[in-house]
């Protein structure tokens, strides 16, 4: 029987029943009291949900994208997948295929669903969805060869409209005549009217989690799930006749009524704040920027600027898209909130921007500096061979130079755009070659965009990333911050679901929206560590709810209200430390507000009552560490630059590790470029192996131990803060150019490495520089793509500082790439403020030592403790004192609000050495307890004529910690109207002790059963046409835990009457 459940909990009582409902084996036997028909349509419970999409699984994909303007051109390679009407004409089909070979024999499809992630549309349209209808192969197929083999019924549709992401249509029916082999399986066909234009990811895109897919849910009739879950009926057959039923819970899924003093609630949950540390990470990441960070039934209150140039919550200039999760959604809603900095291809730098000529050639990627170069060779990189090459480059008179180069005309004067360098006529791409753009490629404006990030950015920042923007300027930003109960979030006016910690055997699923969320969600199951949880990484922010290779677990049987939770019982499969989501992708997805806290990881752990999860708030602590790969090139010393650059720098990064403030954090130092403790350098403008891996050996070495930290002890108690002001002053000499790839290289290996070791710190890398890249590779995409892989696939941000000669172009880039900050300062005597400025803006807030303080201790301030949690699960109780200046260790309240706690400095400065979580907690009161009371539950026996019904068995299961217990209470009759006169009997008592009665059902040991007949005292109650079970919730006597009912069974016969 399908179950249907439903939790109910008493404020600190921890008090739950789990009250299953079910429908009756007989169709044709459902009687007004609201015994419902068993299913007729093909059972959902058992299905098994697999995800086709090549590169997540043995399965393979094939798609292509069929030209009508090139007929005879297979497009089978390429990255983007397109429908209507291409740029120069003629309609573009696409074709998909997914492999179904994988599914078992016999294997009958329940749902399925085609998801494509869209990149560009010209309008909003509909793309419609045909089968295919002959075999066809990606590497062969073209328009001429495929024609018109598609049926042209549409199979499905779905519309293109919105920004990018996925879009998805229902191809059930499809995929059932696929895996039966009613129809063969040559895919399908997309197109559109032909005055739009939409284009889709293929398979061959380099993101796996961007690529087409196949969402398929299917069961199989040899997996003990049959026809409308009845046992022993083939899929697809009708139910037999029954002589005699069992009920599964109250009949027909009635709501329960509750009958108990004080607040109640519709579930119970496990304390977010007693998970180990270890779980806790994986679903809390703080300071948090996005709702992705938080999950557990969780929101980012007031997010976190992360390395953004601003706080998303306040208006002011374009921020980088990159700088925080939260930003990259709006970015991608908003693109005039934002800047993003881009350089093409291989290309030296935009077109618009002025600069060297250096890899701007006809060969570099991009047709617009292609153009130009063809117009004005001389904005562009020349390569002479003879006298007569410059004599026709530079004018009469230039003769050919060593090293390629050509010494000015006859005239002694350069031709523009070229200028005097070093006696010889060097290529400029000045204003001359930028003004170029208007006539030599079409599409493109050097006009500057007035992008900032306005009111609309920051009123987008709300709904967008699941969080709160405080107006309070105290309030610590970053936290992830548990749902009360009954409450909502107000900028979601639909359905936002959560899911809380699991517990008892019960998953609690919360709508924090505004609006009912309907019965029958699913809920999916992923293996411990799949990491399928939402995510806030730059390579899933933007497509965060898209997980794959779940297997559904169960659904929610009922309605859940704005602001309250049910706790679902009987999900199959689940162990501790698996992933769960509710309301994943394909069939039967609801429309949410927003799905980034969608995830939470199963325990098994002792329920509490949502009521007491409230009296205790935690704050993760992630200790932070800094690679500092700082620019000793010549130019930093050279006539006059000393004093100006490389002092000033020198003097910044002093202050900054002599700060208390810095006090917990890791530093390593290097040079660059420079010979020690390994060659870091561009000698002879090469770039030999062994430059690399010498740029990753710090001049000034972090072994992440706690020794090695900053702390708030001056020089020489810091040992790390004395060595590294050592190598400071004097520093060392003069050395080469501007290697600047194989210094980020080295840099980002360092911190990459030190990452997989230490996954549970924040690990990023400081690049300061005055100059641009010189020998070694200087494409700027080149050097980039190290930031981008250090940030996008192993979380390691990328800084960027530069003054003096640096192209801030390059710059902006590089943090973009790498997730982190871009700052180009002016080189100077101020460099030594702004400099330091910048390092403690990176610093920033990723060293909290502040705790919120629960309600309850608001009001009654001595009740707060604060409690330290290692990463090995061992508590410290800490030392209350009375304000900052009564500090040694322990903590104090912020303010005499006392809604937030603070450290003292030399605790806040010893914790922060190694990972782990501060607690407030206040004692959740247990006064007033009261044990709760089902309303009665009725049941209506139905014979044959001839015969009688007869009360057999009632089997349960209960939870019931410490000295709670259940009691199920019946009484019955033939006549409704004389229940409530009839003999009320206490059929059975479950407790855990002195004897474990909890469990009684046919899992017991031996199985176990509890006679109605002689609980009602034999006939006439024992035969009496109805029924009705009454549910009795005790609570343990101190409130600890949560009492559970998750079900009961209650089975009749019909013998012959007498």
């Amino acid at each position: 029987m399908r179950n249907k459940r439903k939790i109910f909990t008493t404020l600190c009582a921890g008090v739950t029943s789990a009250l299953a409902a079910g429908c009756s084996a007989d169709p044709g036997g459902a009687s007004d009291e609201g015994v419902g028909h068993a299913a007729l349509a093909l059972s959902t419970e058992g299905q098994v949900c697999t995800t086709i999409q090549r590169g997540a699984g043995p399965a393979g994909v094939a798609d292509a994208v069929l030209w009508q303007s090139s007929p005879s051109w297979n497009d089978g390679a390429g990255v983007t997948l397109s429908t209507g009407t291409s740029a120069g004409g003629g309609l573009r089909r696409s074709l998909l295929r997914f492999d179904l070979s994988g599914l078992p024999p016999g294997a009958e499809v329940v749902s399925a669903s085609l998801s494509l992630s869209q990149t560009y549309k010209t309008t909003d349209s509909t793309v419609r969805v045909h089968r295919a209808t002959s075999a066809w192969e990606e590497a062969a197929v073209t328009w001429a060869s495929f024609g018109e083999a598609f049926d042209p019924a549409i199979a499905a549709s779905f519309t293109s409209g919105g920004g990018s992401g996925f879009r998805s249509s229902d191809v059930t029916e499809l995929a059932r005549a696929w895996a039966s082999g009613e129809a063969a399986n040559h895919g399908v066909l997309l197109e559109e009217d032909p005055v739009q234009r939409t284009d889709f990811r293929s398979s061959e895109k380099s993101v796996v989690e961007e690529r087409p897919k196949l969402e398929l849910c299917y069961v199989t009739c040899d997996d003990g799930i049959q026809n409308g879950s009845e046992k022993g009926v083939d899929c697809g057959g009708s139910c037999p006749a029954c002589g005699g039923q069992s009920f599964e819970g109250p009949p027909g899924g009635s709501p329960v009524d509750l009958e108990g003093s004080g607040p109640t609630y519709a579930w119970s949950v496990g304390d977010i704040n007693e998970l180990p540390e270890s779980v806790a990470r994986q679903g809390t990441h703080e300071p948090c920027t996005t709702s992705e960070d938080c999950q557990f039934d969780q929101y980012c209150e007031h997010p976190a600027q992360g390395a953004c140039a601003h706080d998303a919550c306040e208006t002011g200039g374009p921020l980088l898209t990159t700088c925080s999760g939260c930003v990259a959604k709006v970015c991608d809603a908003r693109p005039s909130c934002c800047i993003q900095p881009t350089i093409p291809a291989d290309c030296g730098h935009d077109a618009c921007q002025t600069g060297t000529a250096t890899h701007m050639t006809t060969t570099c990627g991009d047709p617009c500096v292609q153009n130009i170069c063809a117009t004005n060779p001389l904005c562009c990189e020349i390569h002479p061979t003879s006298s007569a090459d410059c004599a026709a480059l530079i004018g009469p008179g230039s003769i050919l130079l060593s090293g390629g180069r050509c010494d000015p005309p006859n005239s002694g004067i350069c031709p523009p755009p070229t200028t005097l360098s070093g006696g010889a006529c060097v290529p400029q791409w000045s204003a001359t070659c930028r003004n170029l753009v208007a006539t030599q490629c079409p599409g493109k404006s050097c006009t500057t965009p007035t992008n900032a990030w306005d009111a609309t950015c920051v009123a987008l920042a709300e709904p967008l990333c699941g969080s709160t923007c405080s107006t309070d300027p105290d309030t610590q930003q970053g936290l992830c911050k548990p749902y009360l109960p009954s409450q909502t979030d107000p900028a979601c006016s639909g359905v936002d679901l959560t899911v809380g910690v699991p517990c008892g055997g019960t998953i609690p699923v919360c709508n924090r929206g505004n609006t009912p969320a309907p019965a029958g969600i699913a809920i999916h199951r992923y293996p411990a560590g799949a990491g399928q949880l939402p995510s806030s990484a730059p390579s899933r922010v933007l497509s965060s709810c898209s997980p794959t290779g779940g297997t559904l677990a169960c659904t929610t049987a009922q309605p859940i209200a704005p602001g309250e939770c049910i706790s679902v019982a009987g999900c199959t499969g689940v162990a501790d430390g698996m992933e769960l989501i509710v309301n994943p992708p394909g069939p039967g997805q609801i429309a949410e507000c927003q799905c980034a806290n969608n995830g939470s990881i199963y325990q098994s752990a002792e329920c509490e009552s949502p009521g007491c999860i409230a009296t205790a708030s935690a704050s993760t602590i992630r200790p932070v560490t800094l690679f500092v790969a700082l620019d000793r090139s010549a130019s930093m010393t050279a006539s006059g630059a000393s004093t100006s650059r490389w002092t000033p720098a020198r003097d910044a990064l002093r202050a900054f590790f002599e700060d208390p403030a810095s006090a917990g954090l890791g530093v390593a130092l290097r040079f660059w470029p420079h010979d020690n403790p390994g060659p870091c350098n561009d000698v002879g403008g090469t770039c030999p192996a062994y430059a690399v891996g010498g740029c990753s050996l710090p001049i000034v070495p972090f072994d992440g131990t706690a020794a090695r930290r900053l702390s708030a002890d001056p020089a020489p108690m810091d040992q790390q803060e004395l060595a590294l002001v050592n190598a400071l002053y004097p520093g060392p000499g003069v050395n080469g150019d501007t290697p600047m790839y194989p210094a980020l290289d080295g840099a980002t290996t360092w911190a990459i490495n030190y990452k997989n070791a230490h996954p549970e710190e924040e690990v990023a890398v400081v690049l300061v520089t005055d100059g641009v890249p010189s020998n070694c590779d200087t494409v700027p995409n080149h050097i980039a793509d190290l930031a981008r892989n250090a940030f996008e696939n192993h979380g390691v941000r990328v800084h960027a500082v530069g003054f003096g000669n640096s192209n801030a172009e390059i710059i902006n880039l590089i943090a973009t790439r790498g997730g982190g900050r871009a700052f180009n300062l002016t080189a100077g005597t101020g460099l030594a403020t702004t400099l330091r400025d910048a390092l403690v803006s990176i610093r920033g807030e990723t060293l909290p030592c502040d705790v919120a303080v629960p309600l309850a201790g608001v009001a009654d301030p001595a009740s707060v403790s604060v409690v330290h949690v290692n990463s090995a699960g061992t508590e410290t109780v800490l030392t209350p004192r009375a304000d900052l200046a009564s500090c040694g260790q322990g903590w104090y309240f912020a303010d005499a609000t006392n809604t937030s706690v603070k450290l003292c400095p030399q605790t806040c400065t010893a914790l922060r050495d190694g990972p782990g979580k501060v607690r407030a907690v206040v004692p959740c009161a247990a006064e007033a307890l009261t044990p709760i009371t089902t309303s009665w539950e009725r049941y209506h026996g139905v014979c044959p004529p001839g015969t009688k019904a007869r009360w057999e068995y009632l089997t349960y299961r209960t939870v019931t910690p410490e000295d709670s217990s259940v009691e199920l209470f019946v009484r019955a009759a033939d006549d409704p109207a004389e229940l409530d006169a009839a003999t009320v009997t206490l059929a059975v008592t479950a407790h855990a002790t002195p004897a474990d009665t909890q469990v009684c059902d046919e899992t017991s040991t031996p199985p176990c059963a509890v006679e109605l007949a002689g609980a009602l005292g034999g006939p006439p109650a024992a035969q009496a046409d109805y029924l009705e079970l009454q549910v009795k919730l005790n609570p343990t006597s101190d409130g600890a835990g949560g009492v559970q009912v998750q079900g009961w069974e209650i089975g009749y016969s019909c013998p012959d009457a007498e």
